[in-house]
């Protein structure tokens, strides 16, 4: 029996290094298709990634087109600063039609970057009725600047009202 396995063996020799290289190469041939896979499931991922943010871009793109001819409304929104040198002149003729006295200086100056707008700080003093106080301060909502009001301090001296409106007023 002994001589058989030997006969046995000496003549599937090359059979057996044939299959036992086969099986290396399919090993490193199986470990090297999963590494192409998760490869290319990565690349699919960036692919879709980039797809999405094309198409993001292209609708964005197309909104813009449909926003244009407002974009010059918004930018007109704010007044530039030399429309400002008529803005206390506008003022005073609110406090003329609430019968009130009226004083009016500019502040501190900021200027506009980029996105954030530019702003110019005022106070106002105003002497006359409580309920002319308070229409001019509701008439002060629905001017045609853009007015915030930062505090308005009013006090009673006799029958009369007086009120201090410190606020800033947005230009381009």
């Amino acid at each position: 029996m002994n001589n058989f396995y030997k006969n046995l063996l000496k003549h599937n020799v090359f059979y057996l290094a044939g299959i036992i290289v086969l099986a290396i190469v399919l090993f490193f041939l199986f470990n090297n298709v999963q590494d192409s896979v998760s490869k290319i499931k990565v690349e699919r991922a960036a692919l879709i990634a980039k797809s999405s943010a094309l198409s993001s871009l292209a609708s964005l793109r197309g909104d813009f087109e449909k926003a244009k001819p407002y974009l010059t409304l918004l930018e007109n929104i704010l007044p530039p600063r030399d429309q400002l040198l008529i803005f206390s002149n506008e003022l005073e003729g609110l406090a003329k039609q609430n019968n009130l006295g009226f004083g009016f200086t500019y502040g501190e100056e900021k200027q506009s970057s980029g996105n954030v707008p530019g702003s110019l700080a005022f106070k106002i003093s105003l002497t006359g009725s409580y309920s002319g106080i308070t229409n001019f301060l509701k008439s002060l909502e629905t001017e045609r600047y853009f007015i915030d009001i930062v505090n308005v301090d009013e006090s009673r001296k006799g029958d009369d009202f007086s009120a201090i409106i410190n606020g800033k007023v947005f230009v381009r």
